[in-house]
């Protein structure tokens, strides 16, 4: 019921955004911008989503080493696809890792070595994308203050919101009681305004987390010289996703761009709709593309711009990732008939 519910919600959301492109905008030059697109600036913008991905499998591959798990890279590859696919298509990407976790523990890999794989890469996801983005905003707080007032309040609430879920982590590291009381409390409240159901389960699963949590960065500390890395690898691959915005320039026919301000842009944006409740943030993205790339698209253009950024970025990416997992699902279908 929820999947079919996200589905619903996901193509609705498509088609508000289609009909808002429609019924606002001039088609007339989509056309002449087609044929004078650049290809090769569209191909390597493809090939910036499909690097990330391979980034991705590189550190999913170098955190089963750490934890003894003898994988293919292969394997791994697959493993971050099918992460991606359900991480499109679910509120708040909350889908793709209890997915990755699922299929690693019918690999035959305990659930609590693959738990903490995950939350490891959360952790080093989190702390690096918090940062990349914090340092973003303060460097091109000016252009945006000048030029985007509008989106500002947006990038505050997503830079807060990532920011507590930080501190809340480091906070349980330094005061485990604290946290397990305040959340419990937190829990209950939520139970009286009926968003919580059933509180024993709510907190047993609370405690169970926070336990994860704790073990994997127990894990990271003792393996100093890889987590920082791996922190290093993980801003490479978020620098690659979000030059994807910069080859859309390019290819588009626009030179005077600085790179560097497209790519804070793009990491700032992320932010600002990462709080979104939609399935890949759909219709939130968009809007936010609107608000923050005036700064660099021209307005004739900036329609244009967003459908192959957004093209590139999330449709093609489900396609592609989606069509894994359904192999994937298949060939694990084939093989539970064969035993």
């Amino acid at each position: 019921m929820k999947k079919t519910l996200n589905f619903i919600i996901l193509f609705s959301l498509i088609g508000l955004t289609i009909w808002i492109f429609v019924s606002n905008n001039d088609f007339d030059n989509f056309s002449e911008l087609i044929k004078s697109t650049n290809t090769l600036f569209l191909l390597i913008a493809f090939l910036c989503m499909v690097l990330y991905w391979f980034f991705e499998a590189y550190i999913l591959h170098k955190m089963k080493k750490t934890l003894n798990i003898n994988t293919s890279y292969g394997s791994s590859l697959k493993l971050c696809m099918i992460g991606q696919y359900y991480s499109a298509i679910t509120p708040f990407s909350t889908g793709g890792q209890p997915v990755q976790i699922y299929s690693m523990v019918n690999d035959g890999v305990p659930i609590g070595t693959a738990s903490s794989l995950f939350v490891n890469r959360f952790l080093i996801y989190q702390f690096v994308m918090t940062f990349y983005a914090l340092f973003m905003f303060i460097i091109k707080f000016n252009l945006l203050y000048s030029e985007a007032q509008l989106a500002l309040p947006f990038i505050v609430i997503g830079c807060f919101i990532n920011m507590v879920i930080l501190v809340g982590i480091f906070l349980f590291l330094l005061n485990e009681k604290f946290v397990k009381a305040f959340l419990g409390k937190s829990i209950r409240i939520l139970h009286k305004l009926k968003i919580v159901k059933n509180i024993e389960k709510s907190e047993e699963k609370l405690n169970n987390t926070l336990l994860d949590y704790k073990i994997s960065v127990e894990e990271m500390k003792k393996d100093k010289k890889t987590t920082v890395y791996l922190i290093f690898i993980s801003i490479i691959q978020l620098t690659i996703s979000f030059s994807i915005t910069y080859f859309i320039y390019l290819a588009l026919g626009f030179e005077m761009g600085h790179f560097l301000d497209i790519i804070a842009i793009q990491s700032l944006h992320y932010m600002a709709v990462s709080f979104m409740p939609t399935p890949g943030t759909a219709g939130a993205s968009e809007g936010g593309f609107y608000m923050l790339f005036k700064v660099i698209f021209p307005k004739k253009i900036l329609s244009f711009a967003l459908l192959l950024w957004r093209f590139i970025d999330y449709y093609l990416r489900v396609l592609i990732t989606g069509l894994v997992t359904l192999v994937d699902f298949i060939c694990r279908k084939k093989k539970v008939r064969t035993n």
